[in-house]
């Protein structure tokens, strides 16, 4: 049997979509994931060494998309942001808010999620329940909670969060970790790589630039000697739609 995965997850991430389809694609090949407040300080820089292969992380949405030093790394998604309260908080009649409608209210003292451990979040949230005050937190976190005694709407108008999948730099070129990254990213099985494949030699800059103008000498070739074809369909635009 060949060496598994171990995957490390930030609250609020729900990995399961992503294992069980590892596991239909792969059933020769183990994986398993755990919860933690920051899984990438337990990140392992060897294929079988203890700790984790690839980890899902919680960072700032306006962060750079240059991966932090000694990573490499993938951003997913932006999180939607949630404001909670006490239960019978009149905001719990609205179906989302923006940080003005809630004006002259009291707010705990903000707690950083990036840092914060689980157990911090969940003593402010205590706090939440008691009425002492409101607190902001990304969404997918705040309903991992689920709590009776606090009501939790989406908030607008607030620094958001964003989910990334990241790994050691000293794994580059790993075919477990592409193949599970490429699950995550959404590739199809019919064009998955396969764990058992060798990893595609990478090119030079020199190289690709070389490749490009053999490209287009040939392209050029075709046109001047009178080649005649279909020209070439343009890409259809994608775009995401905004919530």
């Amino acid at each position: 049997m060949r060496q598994g995965l171990t995957i490390g997850y930030v609250p609020g991430v729900q990995p399961d979509k992503w294992l069980t389809r590892w596991r239909e694609r792969h059933p020769d090949i183990p994986v398993a994931a755990r919860r933690v407040g920051d899984p990438r300080t337990d990140l392992a820089h060897t294929a079988g060494e203890n700790g984790f292969d690839v980890v899902f992380f919680r960072e700032s949405a306006d962060d750079s998309r240059t991966a932090p030093e000694g990573l490499l790394r993938v951003p997913l998604y932006t999180e939607t942001m949630a404001v909670l309260a006490e239960k019978d908080h009149e905001l719990g009649a609205f179906d989302s808010l923006t940080k003005d409608d809630l004006e002259g209210e009291t707010w705990l003292d903000p707690v950083d999620t990036l840092v914060a451990s689980p157990d911090e979040v969940a003593s402010a949230v205590d706090l939440v329940a008691a009425n002492v005050g409101l607190l902001v937190l990304p969404l997918p976190y705040a309903r991992s909670l689920s709590r009776r005694d606090v009501v939790i709407r989406p908030l607008e108008g607030v620094p958001a969060t964003r989910m990334g999948v990241a790994w050691s730099s000293k794994r580059e070129g790993d075919v477990l970790i592409d193949e599970f990254v490429g699950i995550v990213r959404g590739r199809k099985a019919a064009s998955s790589r396969g764990g058992s494949d060798a990893p595609r030699e990478k090119r030079t800059a020199r190289e690709k630039a070389a490749a490009k103008a053999q490209a287009r000498a040939e392209r050029s070739g075709k046109v001047g000697g009178g080649t005649s074809g279909r020209s070439a369909r343009g890409g259809r635009s994608t775009g995401r739609r905004s919530r």
